[in-house]
């Protein structure tokens, strides 16, 4: 699902990546461990297509990364890639409720309105949310707002999910209770995963 050989990412004042080289296979959990600021986030975007490495290669099923367009990349990321970010607020828009966050992206799609609202209520259903499913994400706690960005990294059925320490801001039962639903989502429709952490536990 994931090559990736001998890549190499500079930021203006430092080296996040060098001669890195990685394998993941399709449907796999792969969890990748490392101290803050040793680059893991930096490979995600390079996962995603956020960023290009200065050297190497990337492919994510028969996709050449470094050889794609810009719209190319664009619809790849539509299309193939669910991104949760560590940070809740940029999973979510504060202004919409959960179900109209999950029914965003869905909004990309050529997707008729009535199922768009059936897909959205059937991820919220899938991460637990149905009874929070109106309320926006000031109202819900931080596993739940957890919950709704794994639904919303779902909208697309990507066949790679990308997730940043997607327990770091969280207790561990509730922790315990995310990667038990990322777990199932990888059992279920054979997604495969990438988290990216610094704590051994996950």
């Amino acid at each position: 699902m994931i090559n990736i050989e001998n890549i190499s990412f500079s930021y203006k004042t430092k080296k996040a990546l060098q001669d890195i080289s990685l394998e993941i296979k399709k449907g796999e959990i792969f969890g990748l461990l490392g101290p803050n600021g040793s680059g893991k986030t930096t490979l995600l975007n390079i996962l995603a297509g956020y960023d290009s490495p200065s050297a190497g290669k990337v492919t994510v099923g028969e996709r050449d990364l470094l050889a794609m367009s810009g719209r190319d990349v664009e619809m790849y990321r539509r299309r193939e890639v669910g991104f949760i970010w560590q940070q809740t607020a940029r999973n979510l828009l504060p202004y919409l409720t959960v179900l109209e966050n999950v029914d965003l992206p869905l909004m990309l799609t050529s997707m008729a309105p009535s199922e768009r609202k059936d897909r959205s209520e059937e991820l919220v259903e899938l991460v637990g949310l149905t009874h929070r499913s109106g309320h926006t994400p000031d109202r819900i706690s931080g596993g739940e707002q957890q919950r709704a960005a794994i639904a919303v990294a779902l909208a697309n059925s990507p066949s790679l999910l990308l997730a940043d320490e997607p327990t770091g801001e969280l207790d561990d039962t509730t922790a315990g209770e995310i990667l038990d639903l990322l777990g199932s989502i990888n059992t279920e429709f054979d997604t495969t995963l990438l988290i990216v952490t610094h704590d051994p536990d996950i």
